[in-house]
């Protein structure tokens, strides 16, 4: 697995699952997402097997997946992405992972960033605006703080993903700021038009 220099456009599914989600997921995939990340209100074990069987074996490498689902199923023959939720950053999970296994996690502050740089080579930030699918979910700190508390940090990540609140009107906004790559909810699934609406940030980044 390789991680791209460009500047990325990641997708994170809604939380709810929907009829015929793989045809989307597969789309997205077509259209050169750099990667989507399976993350459900209620975990789903079920669920990602599914889509690991319906989606092309040549797009796995850009599924991002849950370590509670690898805790379950074992870690043999991973291909895709592991993430690790917050509390789930512990030295004795990290030991499951193989050695050659891609990491990712989230996090809200970039004070975290440091202690993570040298495990995870992607990042999620949130939020950066005010979140479209979570009502009332604001940033802590201006855009402009961000920018200039990012500058120095982001050199040590080869992907820190700018995630909250990230549509077509603001997406250069994200790219300035430092960050190199964007991942996309709701503007994609409040959409009623989820590929229209991805080809449209895709071509402004282009």
């Amino acid at each position: 697995m390789s991680i791209e220099n460009s500047f990325q456009l990641f997708v994170i599914t809604q939380p709810e699952n929907f009829k015929d989600e793989e045809k989307f997921i597969s789309q997205l995939l077509e259209l050169g997402v750099s990667g989507i990340y399976l993350r459900k209100g209620i975990y789903s074990s079920t669920y990602i097997s599914e889509i690991l069987k319906k989606v092309d074996t040549k797009f796995h490498q850009k599924l991002i997946i849950p370590f509670s689902f690898y805790g379950e199923n074992g870690f043999q023959n991973i291909e895709s992405i592991i993430h690790f939720k917050e509390k789930e950053r512990t030295k004795e999970n990290l030991s499951k992972v193989p050695a050659d296994g891609i990491l990712s996690t989230s996090i809200h502050d970039l004070n975290e960033l440091e202690i993570l740089a040298d495990k995870f080579k992607i990042v999620f930030y949130s939020p950066v605006f005010e979140s479209i699918s979570k009502p009332n979910y604001k940033p802590k700190i201006s855009l402009e703080e961000l920018t200039t508390n990012l500058k120095p940090q982001s050199s040590n990540f080869k992907q820190l993903i700018a995630l909250g609140g990230i549509t077509e009107q603001n997406i250069l906004q994200v790219k300035d700021a430092g960050f190199n790559g964007a991942a996309l909810l709701g503007s994609i699934w409040e959409s009623d038009k989820p590929i229209e609406n991805f080809k449209k940030i895709k071509m402004i980044i282009a």
